[in-house]
């Protein structure tokens, strides 16, 4: 079993949560550029990093490439939805801050076909409440999302700014909390043989 992340804290912390043992090998590693030989996988499985990739269709070709005739891939990732009601609370105090977007299912769907990959994909809407933008963004944080793939360098957000969009994040407060969209999709693909 080889586990990948691009970011190596998340790595050590894999190897202090899990025993590691000689079954489990660590590997900091782009996704987009894996350093592994052509068909030497049987199973890839990503949660939740799909969506921090530049082009996924990079991605794609490189699963396909590692992949061995028959392999499987299971992954899940975030849709266009996820987050909507910050998106919407930060363009009431910078349009351009929140730049972040998901790739949709269909795009996903074509890159992993323009690869080589075939299957398929199921779409899952939740919603979480949270108290507070600061309570959803420690969340996002803990996620790894602070470090989102961006074609430009994230600038800094002044607390005046924060304070805006909290206020504007706070207006969609219900008894249980601010609703937030998670739009989640589960694909299962293959290496056909």
């Amino acid at each position: 079993v080889l586990a990948l992340d691009l970011v190596l804290p998340m790595l050590q912390r894999t190897q202090q949560q899990c025993d590691t043992g000689d079954r489990l090998q660590l590997l900091c590693a782009d996704a987009q550029a894996l350093p592994l030989h052509d068909n030497s996988m049987d199973l890839i499985v990503s949660s939740l990093t799909v969506q921090w990739c530049r082009d996924v269709g990079k991605m794609f070709s490189e699963m396909h490439r590692v992949l061995r005739p028959g392999g499987r891939i299971l992954l899940s990732t975030l849709g266009p939805q996820t987050l909507q009601e910050l998106r919407a609370a930060w363009s009431q105090v910078d349009a351009k801050h929140l730049a972040n977007s998901f790739v949709t299912r269909a795009g996903l769907m074509n890159a992993a076909n323009a690869a080589g990959l075939r299957g398929d994909a199921t779409t899952d809407m939740k919603m979480r409440h949270y108290q507070s933008l600061h309570a959803l963004a420690q969340e996002l944080k803990g996620l790894g999302a602070n470090a989102v793939a961006s074609q430009t360098q994230p600038t800094a957000v002044s607390p005046a700014a924060f304070k805006a969009a909290s206020t504007a994040f706070a207006r969609g407060r219900e008894a249980n909390g601010i609703p937030v969209s998670w739009e989640i999709f589960y694909l299962q693909l293959h290496k056909p043989e």
